[in-house]
């Protein structure tokens, strides 16, 4: 670079010397052109190395898709030769596939896409692999899975199933509320079937109500406000995130109803492990974001150095309660 910036010099000055008619704004800006070029070639040489990944993220208001992403730009920058480019598709689908075509024309290397609708990925997946940029699905699995991509996430009927076991242990019987993510996601639909699976034969438990409270803790205060209202005795509340969780504890406190009720979510945010502790939150099941994120990242990074590569990792769930709190937070 120094010798670029030399020869550049050195043409000014001989045109100077030969050249006695040329004006000063002439002579400004061949030296302006000069320090132009001279950092361009320098910003080319810092960036050229670095591989590019596109993470499409649905909501950056959702706790746990957030820590989730906080994760990946940690490990990220443990790897030192990434950049990745994070994009808030605000649950907008129709946002979220702009956003798709945006990485395509900036010809990033990879994507990770958490998908805002799973069943209307197919136009992002066609358009990313028409393009020659790998795809890595990550937490919500769509339902269009062709060969050459892959999925990072967890078993979603095991969520479930883990808070119902955990409900069932806890009281003999009673009706339950379930409070549910947006059905548009298949995270959404297998937590609230796990549920449903484990009760459909055990007659002394009643689910009574099911709502969607977007994924969001003040929707889902919302929805517990309206069922507390109503009149009618919900005795287990299960909740397919820990945020909505939290907003119906907001709800039953109020209503000084929540020593009466269990209250389950799901993701052991640090705000669903800190509610556990102060005894507002009976039980949460953990989900991975920081295995997920890792897992995510190593996928992309396989599939763009042409590594073999699972097409699905499924990453475990593990139920935390007050009992293995001590013990969760150790290992983790």
């Amino acid at each position: 670079m120094p010798s670029l910036i030399h020869g550049i010099t050195s043409l000014i000055t001989n045109s100077i010397s030969t050249t006695k008619s040329l004006s000063k704004g002439i002579l400004r800006k061949i030296a302006i052109i000069g320090a132009v070029f001279a950092l361009a070639a320098c910003g080319g040489e810092d960036g050229e190395d670095k591989i590019k990944i596109g993470v499409a993220i649905p909501n950056f208001d959702d706790t746990f898709l957030v820590n989730m992403k906080d994760s990946m730009d940690k490990y990220a920058k443990e790897m030192g030769n990434v950049d990745l480019i994070f994009v808030d598709a605000k649950e907008d689908t129709v946002k979220q596939l702009g956003q798709i075509q945006n990485f395509i024309v900036q010809q990033v290397d990879g994507i990770i896409l958490v998908p805002v609708n799973t069943d209307a990925t197919q136009p992002m997946t066609d358009s990313i692999q028409k393009a020659g940029i790998e795809l890595v699905y990550l937490n919500r699995r769509p339902s269009y899975l062709p060969e050459g991509v892959s999925y990072v996430g967890s078993d979603e009927l095991r969520f479930g199933e883990e808070q119902a076991k955990y409900a069932a242990s806890k009281v003999e019987g009673g009706n339950i509320g379930i409070i549910m993510g947006m059905m548009t996601v298949e995270a959404a639909i297998l937590r609230t079937q796990g549920v449903e699976e484990f009760f459909k034969d055990k007659p002394e438990y009643n689910i009574t109500r099911k709502q969607t409270g977007l994924w969001q803790r003040s929707q889902g205060m919302i929805v517990m406000e309206n069922w507390i209202n109503s009149g009618e005795q919900i005795d287990i509340i299960l909740s397919n995130n820990d945020d909505m969780a939290l907003g119906a504890i907001q709800a039953l406190r109020a209503a000084g109803k929540l020593d009466d009720t269990i209250v389950v979510g799901v993701d052991a945010t640090p705000d669903g492990i800190m509610a556990i502790q102060d005894g507002a939150l009976d039980a949460t099941v953990f989900q991975d974001g920081v295995g997920q994120a890792r897992g995510a990242l190593d996928a992309a990074m396989n599939a763009i150095n042409k590594k073999p590569q699972e097409k699905i990792t499924w990453i475990p769930a593990e139920l935390v309660t007050k009992d293995n709190l001590a013990e969760f937070q150790a290992k983790s």
